[in-house]
């Protein structure tokens, strides 16, 4: 009993443990250079997952379709929409950083509605306005203003929360073009990986960053945070949530999930000194509200 949900809420903690490593990693080497050594890391750790799994790195059946829509959806969701993300952690921190991410489930429903059709109920509507005016709320709480100005502002950080979370979305539903409903997700998530892998570093090496961004890995604290939190979310946390919706009812399987904003919080108070405010205490409940509704048939 319970398999699927107790998962989920695994999956949720693995999120949470990945963010306050993101971000810690972030602000000692640079969110853009997190992002550069993050995706090769997770593709290393998926592809001894899915060789042991299935004893190959690749689903039978793919084809060039498939290859161009994960393809697509690895650049959009990993090279642009995680580095767009990493970058809001560094400039507003785990806590608030995570609540922005709140909104990918909100996003994902509405590309869903614009590129494939997929119909938004009355209680999904309400469901992305509860989430919009929860994390809207926090947002501009002016008495929770600790960020970290060396990547920018408190507003271009919550523009870079937006972009990172619209990212994910849309990343996510190329990805469910792709997967078509014939090969399981963490083979698809490799492929991801690979794509994305290879446009981020080709472009590292068109800019000349290669050494200097490999040097950083001799830097034992980013080495260990970025290992850790690429080993947590892609890996273990991709792994949980294969076993919650298997388990659990879908719905009740991404809420719990989608739970992970309010587990940052005490998290990133413990490790980080991030003390929030009940403000963002409540809003962060209001906006997680407003993510259940989405799932509610």
């Amino acid at each position: 009993m319970f398999t699927g949900e107790l998962a989920a809420l695994g999956t949720a903690f693995c999120w949470a443990g990945g963010t306050l490593l993101f971000t810690f990693a972030g602000r000692l080497i640079g969110s853009y250079n997190v992002n550069k050594l993050r995706i090769p890391v997770a593709m290393i750790f998926l592809a001894i997952l899915l060789t042991i799994q299935h004893g190959t790195l690749f689903p039978t059946g793919l084809n060039s379709r498939a290859v161009i829509y994960l393809s697509a959806s690895g650049i959009i969701g990993l090279t642009l929409g995680d580095t767009f993300y990493f970058r809001c952690l560094v400039i507003l921190g785990s806590r608030l950083g995570a609540l922005m991410m709140s909104l990918a489930p909100v996003m994902t429903a509405l590309f869903a509605f614009l590129l494939i059709g997929e119909r938004l109920s009355l209680l999904a509507i309400i469901g992305i306005a509860v989430t919009l005016s929860g994390v809207s709320w926090v947002a501009t709480d002016k008495k929770d203003n600790r960020i970290d100005n060396r990547e920018g502002s408190k507003a271009f950080g919550l523009l870079m929360g937006f972009l990172g979370a619209s990212g994910q979305a849309l990343g996510l539903v190329l990805a469910k073009e792709g997967m078509d409903g014939t090969f399981d997700a963490t083979s698809a998530t490799f492929i991801r990986m690979v794509a994305a892998s290879a446009i981020i570093w080709l472009w590292a090496g068109l800019r000349r960053e290669t050494k200097n961004t490999l040097n950083l890995l001799k830097i034992r604290q980013a080495l260990f945070s970025v290992s850790g939190a690429a080993f947590l979310g892609p890996t273990v946390g991709v792994t949980l949530s294969l076993v919650a919706v298997k388990y659990a009812q879908a719905g009740v399987a991404a809420t719990i999930m989608s739970t992970f904003p309010i587990i940052v919080i005490p998290l990133a108070f413990f490790f980080h000194k991030e003390k929030p405010t009940w403000r963002s205490v409540v809003g962060s409940v209001i906006a997680i509200a407003g993510v259940a509704l989405l799932f509610i048939e």
